[in-house]
């Protein structure tokens, strides 16, 4: 081999080697935007402006937020799946993520192999609501009336965090709780006011002006840890369900082709922006708890989650519309 081709592989192999970190160096080279895959105006909606409006300020740029809804939140991810691979295109993913593996019969991604962690940004509960008119107070009374009387829960449609939490807390009580399905939080929460319906697993976003106005009774929180907004409810797993816990998460991925070193660099940048104090006051809007992980951590997380709800959705003979 002559001197002159050993010195070209010798420069294309460093190339290669130094291509990643000299892009992460360059990041962000050109427009950023942040797919959120569900409506405007919602909890989605709100951290991912709020996050987006913090990183583009620590790049100087401005992020452009875009709401894809659409097939259980698969559509906007599976357009961040595509996206060109450079990092300047990340989607603010939910728990969704996860469950829809055990939901749809197919999907055009793998979350575990499609996408790149980068963190899991923060969690916010579900609240278990009952009619304030009635005699239920406590998740032991809840137990009770549903081993003695047909009972029903609504949730704002088949697939939904309310319908998952409320399907985990059947299957841990040994209950069996008649699912009713709305078209939304609205319609399902003014049946439950009315007691046509006995109990409801909502988002805190949407249950808490209701449990304020005195409408519904909150008796449990769906998280590991009681919330800020309700010190006196018990979660659930204190109320004698050990071990239950349902949170919907929300988490920052990009697609998994994207340079490893970006990759890395928009996990770091986006911890720090998380770190931010600010930031705890405009989530207790949705009664959200930062948590911030490494892009490690949200990849053994997302795992974690498609197994859990694997098992739930198959138990329960779940499957949304496709």
């Amino acid at each position: 081999m002559t001197l002159l081709k050993r010195l070209s592989l010798i420069v294309a192999a460093a190339i290669v080697v130094a291509s990643p970190a000299a892009s992460a160096q360059e990041f962000p080279s050109g427009q950023m935007r942040l797919i959120v895959p569900f409506a405007a105006g919602g909890a989605a909606d709100i951290i991912g402006r709020t996050i987006a409006e913090k990183l583009g300020a620590l790049y100087g740029k401005t992020i452009i937020v875009e709401n894809m809804p659409g097939a259980g939140s698969n559509l906007g991810v599976t357009a961040a799946v595509r996206a060109q691979p450079d990092g300047h295109t990340l989607v603010l993913a939910s728990v969704a993520v996860a469950a829809n593996v055990a939901l749809f019969k197919s999907l055009p991604f793998d979350p575990l192999k499609d996408l790149a962690p980068l963190t899991l940004a923060l969690e916010t509960p579900n609240v278990v609501i009952v009619p304030a008119s009635g005699s239920i107070k406590t998740v032991q009374d809840l137990l009770a009336h549903a081993k003695k009387t047909p009972s029903s829960y609504a949730s704002a449609g088949v697939g939904s965090s309310l319908h998952l939490a409320a399907e985990l807390f059947k299957q841990q009580a040994g209950v069996d709780i008649t699912h009713v399905p709305y078209r939304g939080s609205s319609p399902a929460l003014t049946d439950l006011i009315t007691g046509r319906i006995d109990v409801m697993f909502d988002n805190a976003s949407t249950a808490l002006p209701q449990v304020q106005g005195g409408k519904v009774r909150a008796i449990a929180v769906t998280t590991k840890a009681r919330i800020d907004q309700l010190p006196d409810v018990p979660t659930v797993a204190e109320s004698g369900l050990p071990g239950y816990e349902m949170s919907n998460w929300w988490a920052l991925y990009v697609t998994a082709k994207t340079p490893p070193a970006v990759a890395a660099k928009l996990s770091a940048d986006l911890r720090k922006v998380l770190a931010d104090p600010d930031l705890k006051k405009r989530f207790d809007e949705v009664s959200g708890r930062i948590v911030a992980s490494t892009a490690e951590e949200l990849g053994a997380h997302t795992a974690r989650e498609v197994k859990k709800w694997e098992q739930v959705v198959e138990s329960a003979g779940i499957r949304a519309s496709q």
